[in-house]
């Protein structure tokens, strides 16, 4: 009988002979379901003390605090996203490019420029103006010719380095002040009469001197052309409420998220590597509903705004490449989910997770500053690699090395009690005696396959045989009769 005090079950006794007294309270096993009872390799169930438990109502709330922390990680991702692109000039700079470098929005963009153009400038009085006097009746028609050359021309135009920057700065220009303005003008620049506007009048100037027009002839488009109003002073507020809203969802967000997974994991005690394994696929599932969110952006609202056919190639580029930055941060989630999945099954019962517990557990107890070492060293190829943006920023590269570390250590205690005995060495020539044997096996049943197939049979089975056959309805009796005669008749080997 065990030294241990057996588990009691309602009161049950123990022994045969304990005593049948009622327990003063109702044990912990009517109360507090076990939520884990998958054994452990190594357990000695006479000596190791009996596992943590986690009530039914307990396990509801982690998961309730799991489903919260899910819907709370995809607003945190859309506004890391809107916080990444509209509060980063860099970002912002690099985007705008992207979209001058799409062909639909160049078309598109060629056209506006042109129209514009046509529509605010008299091209033909301008042409007129540089043509002698018999020829000035032409301005009228060269105008019109020249429409569709000037289109081309402002597409190629656009394709142009000296362009590209022109916007480029422009841009990031119009981001400052937008950032400066949701700051209450506070930093470099500063908002005039509370407008923030994209200056084009350059980018026009530009492509007009390629044209052959006037290289000034930016200045003679109406304001509302050549800058762009980006925000109007009655839409301040609205802006300022909006852009500090997004700043702050970004920055709480990304430190309350991963606090409440870390909370409920806590908060399991008795299930936590099945938690941490439900955190991982609610971060996975967080970032595959932020994909599913930027693809409902980039259908619903183009068909809903866009009334133009000919203009919707050009809106779904704006908000492919607007929107990229999601399927990173998406991406982010879901790579750091897989690795908790992961860290949480390799923890389990799983028979391969069990053998590779146990071919590492003597090094990882032998040898720590190696471990610790190599953990360090597969981070800082992680780092180089830079799978996701956070790999890449000193404070992900400090929490993800932090992490690591602190799983080896959680690896290292459990493979510690698991296998307190375990041996280098021994796991692999227990694989390579299974193998052997298995080979060993297989090579025996063929060795009596072949036997059996090449030694002749003797005269009691080659009867049986035939009553098999008779019996089956193979041969008749008549013919069962005569080969057992036949087979009597032959003298004995």
């Amino acid at each position: 009988m065990s030294e241990r005090e057996p588990h009691s079950v309602a009161g049950a006794p123990g022994g045969g002979e304990a005593p049948a007294a009622p327990p003063e309270a109702p044990p912990e096993s009517q109360t507090e379901p076990l939520a884990e009872t998958e054994p452990r390799a190594g357990d000695d169930t006479e000596t190791r003390p009996a596992r943590a438990r986690i009530s039914r109502g307990r396990l509801i709330w982690v998961n309730a605090l799991i489903g919260v922390t899910t819907i709370l990680a995809v607003i945190g991702i859309m506004s890391i996203w809107a916080n990444r692109l509209l509060f980063n000039p860099d970002n912002w700079e690099n985007t705008s490019t992207q979209l001058l470098q799409n062909q639909d929005i160049r078309n598109a963009t060629s056209n506006y420029i042109v129209d514009q153009l046509y529509a605010n400038v008299d091209v033909a009085g301008l042409i007129k103006q540089g043509l002698p006097t018999q020829f000035q009746a032409l301005a009228g028609p060269a105008a019109g010719a020249l429409r569709n050359a000037a289109v081309q021309g402002v597409d190629l135009a656009l394709t142009r380095p000296r362009i590209q920057s022109l916007w480029a700065t422009a841009n990031r220009a119009a981001d400052q002040a937008f950032i400066a303005l949701v700051e209450g003008g506070k930093g470099n620049l500063s908002v005039k009469q509370g407008v923030v506007t994209l200056n084009l009048a350059g980018i026009v100037d530009n492509i007009a001197s390629r044209l052959g027009l006037p290289s000034d002839i930016g200045s003679k488009l109406p304001p509302t052309i050549g800058n762009l109003t980006i925000i109007k002073s009655d839409q301040i507020k609205v802006v300022q409420n909006a852009g500090n809203a997004v700043k702050g969802l970004a920055l709480w967000l990304t430190i309350l998220v991963p606090l409440l997974y870390a909370a409920a994991i806590l908060l399991a005690r008795g299930y936590r590597r099945r938690t941490l394994m439900t955190v991982g696929s609610a971060i996975v599932l967080a970032g595959v509903l932020a994909l599913l969110a930027r693809s409902i952006l980039k259908t619903q609202i183009v068909n809903s705004i866009v009334s133009d056919a000919s203009v919707r190639p050009a809106a779904n580029a704006v908000l492919a490449i607007g929107t990229q930055m999601i399927t990173e941060i998406a991406g982010a989630f879901i790579f750091v989910g897989i690795i908790l999945v992961l860290a949480g099954w390799f923890a389990g019962p799983a028979r391969l997770a069990t053998a590779g517990r146990r071919v590492l557990a003597p090094y990882l107890r032998d040898q720590p500053a190696w471990v610790y070492a190599t953990t360090t060293t597969v981070m800082v190829l992680v780092f180089i690699w830079n799978p996701i943006p956070a790999t890449g920023k000193p404070a992900g590269i400090i929490v993800f090395l932090l992490l690591a570390l602190l799983g080896t250590e959680l690896l290292r205690r459990q493979t510690a009690v698991e296998f307190p005995d375990a041996q280098a060495g021994e796991a692999t020539a227990s694989i390579r005696a299974r193998w052997q044997g298995a080979r060993e096996r297989r090579s025996s049943r063929r060795g009596h396959d072949d036997t059996a197939a090449t030694t002749p049979m003797s005269l009691p089975q080659q009867l049986e045989q035939l009553e098999n056959m008779r019996d089956r309805g193979a041969i008749t009796q008549e013919e069962y009769d005569s080969a057992k005669a036949s087979l009597l008749q032959k003298p004995s080997s």
